[in-house]
């Protein structure tokens, strides 16, 4: 239990664990969200002492959910934070900008994880410009230890000024390990009270918005003032100064203590509202400022504005000039080398030549391995079955468009399959199915989306294509579980986040009652029943949809679930090849211009048995 202490304990945490300590130090109510690194762990680690603190911790079927969730939980006086990763935001945004109007009473933190070089991909979205937009406080922690005071502070912020409080990090903070103290938990005993207040809860009319709106504005201001013990300004008599937030910091520190560095300044831990006063003590000091700030130039922007009242010359070094980009993460050489141009002097360490050959030399003999789906996964053996499908109908790869969604579906894409032609965001492959369908385009169209980002944000565009009448396939792929993520449950899996047993909401139900008329549920790993409902589905004059039910290779391993591995009769392969070039699955070895089953990655799955030509791959033992 990693965030289970007494005060005055120390543990290395990271990021996520440290925020999800201070949620416990502060007494939440309330712990939501959807999965979605790089946010995910912080649920996860609630979620396994839940029990023990008497906290409810809950995955919810979408971001937008769960910070509605939150809010009326926080509505009622609890605490509650909602917790997601940058692309969840733009699916909460539309509750959050509301919401943000009508504040709070129960302390509500949004927590919301950016991920600069897109580490599990998405956009480059930098949240801080969002918490701007929506007019809301945010604060940015830049290691575990802040990460645990900021949440704590956020609760008590968000009750004194009746508004919902963002707290951003990006993937290096939330992922970052560090010592954390931990403090006293608070226990809170409130009765739940909620009271009919339509000027303040509806947006029935333009006087109450804009009055809501002249509430939000003032109210995150005070906000921001409460919050000013986290922007820390530290001068010299330098005439350089740097401005930051956030995981870059650490990086200046570093510099600063390697290269022995006397330079002024200030770490900005409240984003929104910036600091100004504290910015212009920096200004008023200094003839040259640099920023070092992910992702876009918010604060630099800020800066900028400044400057121009001020009526002063300070060359501002950032991303504006081309000192530092506004695409990707920092690392200790952008944050020297920016140090560097500010400085006149070169304080980036020589390259050893003897090591950079080392480098090169890796880097020319490593061997590029395709992204595939793990063995056994059953997505396998669906793709295999589109193909053998659009074979059979005589279609050609360029004949049928595969709408690919976020999640292992999107696997698909990859060689040896092909077969995926889109990625855009949760659900949308089936909107653009309905689109691509639409215009009028002469080509079938399927729509391939994992259970979880069905329930997530598929739907709607289900209902469309059933009230529009396209003729689109949706193959719902269903792994019971949130795989790529990190294996969490989905409505379909039985079980909640804290384990307890759920009832089972079934993908074929909702598709009939969206009104799908013709809905087949097959088991991936028998390729011909797949084959042949998917032959059925694109012959079908409509919406259809096949459910491909079989549990996620790596859930069914945990759970012992699997069969057993299967071998290949050495007197009986021809060595085609046709196994590995169409599956490319792991547990299948070329040997001595054969193929070999590797017995420790076999899962029992049979796709490779079901699509070798001449039936050498068996259960028992091998003839060698």
């Amino acid at each position: 239990m990693t965030v289970i202490g007494k005060e005055g304990t120390v543990k290395l945490l990271l990021g996520n664990e440290a925020i999800a300590r201070g949620a416990i130090e502060a007494g939440a109510y309330l712990v939501t969200g959807y999965p979605g690194t790089p946010s995910t762990e912080v649920i996860e680690t609630l979620a396994a002492v839940a029990k023990d603190i008497n906290m409810k911790v809950q995955w919810a079927v979408n971001e937008k959910v769960a910070f509605e969730v939150a809010s009326g939980v926080a509505w009622t006086g609890l605490r509650a934070m909602a917790t997601m990763k940058n692309a969840g935001l733009n699916v909460a945004s539309d509750s959050v900008l509301s919401i943000a109007y009508s504040g709070t009473e129960g302390g509500l933190v949004l927590y919301v994880a950016d991920d600069p070089a897109t580490h599990a991909g998405m956009a480059e979205q930098d949240d801080r410009l969002f918490a701007k937009f929506a007019a809301l406080p945010m604060l940015e922690p830049s290691d575990p230890q802040e990460a645990k005071e900021m949440v704590i502070e956020a609760f008590e912020i968000s009750e004194r000024n009746k508004v919902p409080v963002m707290l951003r990090s990006t993937t290096n903070t939330a992922h970052m390990i560090g010592n954390v103290v931990f403090g006293p938990v608070r226990k809170i005993d409130r009765v739940p009270t909620y009271s009919r207040d339509i000027r303040r809860y509806t947006k029935a009319g333009p006087a109450w918005c804009m009055e809501q709106h002249a509430t939000l504005l003032a109210n995150t201001k005070k906000a921001g003032k409460d919050a000013d013990k986290f922007n820390l300004l530290e001068p010299t008599d330098s005439k350089v100064g740097v401005i930051t937030a956030g995981a870059p910091w650490n990086l200046l520190k570093e510099a600063m203590i390697r290269h022995n560095l006397k330079i002024s300044t200030l770490k900005i831990g409240v984003i929104n509202p910036l600091p100004e006063e504290k910015i212009r003590k920096m200004l008023e000091k200094v003839d040259s400022v640099l920023i070092l700030e992910e992702l876009e130039p918010l604060i630099e922007d800020y800066v900028l504005k400044i400057l121009g009242e001020m009526g002063k010359k300070v060359k501002v070094y950032g991303k504006i000039d081309g000192t530092t980009s506004p695409v990707g993460e920092f690392n200790q050489a952008i944050v020297e080398n920016a140090l560097s141009k500010v400085l006149g002097k070169d304080i980036v360490p020589p390259v050893d030549p003897e090591r950079q050959k080392i480098i090169e030399r890796a880097k020319s003999i490593s061997i590029r391995r395709p992204i595939t789906f793990c063995a056994g996964c059953p997505h396998m053996g669906t793709y295999i079955s589109i193909l053998r499908a659009m074979r059979k109908l005589k279609y050609g790869r360029e004949d049928v468009i595969i709408t690919g969604d976020i999640g292992c579906t999107i696997l698909g894409m990859n060689p040896p399959f092909d077969a995926c032609w889109t990625e855009v965001a949760m659900g949308a492959s089936i909107g653009l199915g309905n689109g691509f369908e639409r215009s009028g385009i002469k080509k079938p169209v399927i729509a391939a989306i994992g259970d979880s980002t069905f329930y997530h944000a598929g739907i709607p565009a289900l209902i469309d294509a059933v009230w529009n009448q396209t003729k689109i396939v949706v193959a719902i792929m269903d792994n019971s579980i949130v795989a790529m993520t990190g294996h969490q449950p989905t409505p379909g899996s039985g079980f909640t986040a804290t384990g307890e047993s759920a009832k089972i909401v079934k993908a074929e139900e909702i598709a009939r009652g969206c009104g799908v008329e013709h809905v087949v549920v097959v088991d991936p790993y028998d390729v011909e029943k797949t084959t042949e409902a998917f032959v059925e589905a694109l012959r079908y004059n409509g919406p259809s949809v096949v459910v491909l039910r079989r549990l996620c290779a790596i859930t069914a391993i945990r759970r012992k679930a699997i069969g057993k591995p299967l071998v290949i009769d050495a007197e009986e392969c021809t060595g085609c090849m046709t196994c590995v070039k169409t599956l490319s699955c792991s547990a299948l070895v070329p040997f001595e211009g054969k193929v070999k089953i590797n017995p420790d990655v076999c899962i029992g799955c049979h796709i490779c048995a079901a699509i070798c030509p001449v039936k050498a791959i068996k259960e028992g033992t091998s003839h060698e």
